[in-house]
């Protein structure tokens, strides 16, 4: 899926199953990271860009190096030595990878029928346990639109009424804005609603 789909359905995560600020950002970049592996986007790209062959490190390394098992351990554990409820963080953040696994396995296939992304479930040190599902939609059908949407619905909510955003993730204080207006925007439609009924 989508990188920001995955940043609001781990923010989502995080924020339901976690009330610390430091601990919930924490989870929410567990859900996150693993895309860490498809940066050879970046690279491939700038090489195209300048004329040159590409590396093929996109297809390389995407769902391969940061989407399994191990990632789900690793990245959790390492973000858990900066927590405040450590143990708490390490559990979250596995499942927010997991999290982030299913919703690759269900929505990132490619253009084309076949363009199919299996996960590697002990990736990198094995090929063996591969996760596919063949009814995989692609990144751009309606149902990863839909989804986003719906997230981010929730992240508006979350927002107006518990006074977090995912713009935490980044910046308290852009956050405090960004809840300031989103609050101050739902007290008038509902001001407006009111006049009318």
């Amino acid at each position: 899926m989508n990188p920001i789909t995955h940043l609001l359905a781990s923010w989502t995560f995080a924020e339901k199953t976690t009330r610390e600020a430091r601990d919930r950002n924490l989870v929410a970049w567990a859900g996150v990271l693993p895309d860490l592996d498809g940066l050879g986007l970046v690279w491939d790209t700038g090489r195209m860009l300048l004329g040159m062959p590409g590396s093929g490190y996109y297809g390389a390394y995407h769902h391969s190096l940061l989407h399994g098992l191990p990632a789900a351990v690793l990245l959790p554990a390492v973000l858990a030595l900066f927590a405040r409820r450590r143990l708490r963080v390490a559990l979250l953040g596995f499942w927010a990878v997991h999290l982030h696994l299913f919703l690759d396995v269900v929505g990132s296939r490619g253009p084309g029928p076949e363009d199919v992304w299996p996960i590697h479930y002990l990736a990198p040190f094995s090929d063996r346990w591969e996760i596919l599902w063949l009814h995989q939609w692609p990144l751009d059908a309606w149902p990863n639109v839909a989804f986003t949407l719906m997230l981010l619905g929730c992240v508006f909510w979350g927002a107006i009424h518990r006074g977090t955003s995912v713009v935490g993730l980044l910046s308290s204080g852009a956050d405090a804005k960004v809840v300031e207006v989103l609050r101050r925007r739902w007290s008038w439609v509902r001001g407006k609603g009111k006049r009318n009924d």
